[in-house]
């Protein structure tokens, strides 16, 4: 007697759940970066993300780990959109396939300025949470050196030869969101 051969499985195909949990992540971080601002740090809850989000507090924290995850994910959301990161948003430039430095400037100051108008009214929700928070603190530090990190990169993109020996520390301190605000 002949077996019948079992009908081949298909294999699971997840591309459609994880695009959706990135949208969800995406429209949570967007909707925490709008109750940031308007609430600051303390009037700024999990819970009051998670119902404006219409998600579970579940959700939040099972995907931002923390208020300080979730803070750190808005204000990415408000300066970079759906982007990525600052390395990734800097890479999309594609400054170094550039060969005049004044269209790689001007590239580079519409970012900047693209970046800092939005992540303005988070700041000071930044520097109060950071008192408060020291995991928000060690992610500060973390994007500082992040920032720090590109503005070599861009020094060196835009100084033909050996840089001004500050020049670092100039473009970091023009670039910050602070500086803008003040």
């Amino acid at each position: 007697m002949e077996q019948e051969a079992a009908p081949e499985r298909r294999s699971y195909d997840a591309s459609g759940r994880r695009a959706a949990a990135a949208r969800r992540r995406a429209h949570v971080a967007e909707v925490a970066a709008r109750l940031f601002a308007e609430h600051g740090w303390n009037g700024t809850t999990l819970a009051l993300v998670a119902s404006e989000s219409q998600v579970s507090v579940e959700t939040v924290t099972k995907t931002f780990g923390s208020k300080a995850g979730l803070f750190m994910a808005a204000f990415g959301s408000a300066g970079f959109g759906r982007r990525g990161g600052l390395r990734e948003a800097f890479a999309d430039l594609r400054l170094d396939d550039e060969p005049d430095v004044e269209v790689r400037l001007d590239r580079f100051v519409d970012f900047a300025c693209s970046i800092v108008v939005p992540m303005g009214p988070l700041v000071s929700v930044l520097a109060h949470g950071a008192e408060q928070d020291p995991t928000l603190r060690d992610l500060v530090r973390g994007a500082h050196l992040a920032h720090a990190a590109m503005c070599e990169d861009l020094v060196r993109l835009l100084a033909p030869g050996e840089p001004p020996p500050d020049a670092v520390d100039e473009v970091y301190l023009l670039t910050r969101a602070e500086t803008y605000l003040v």
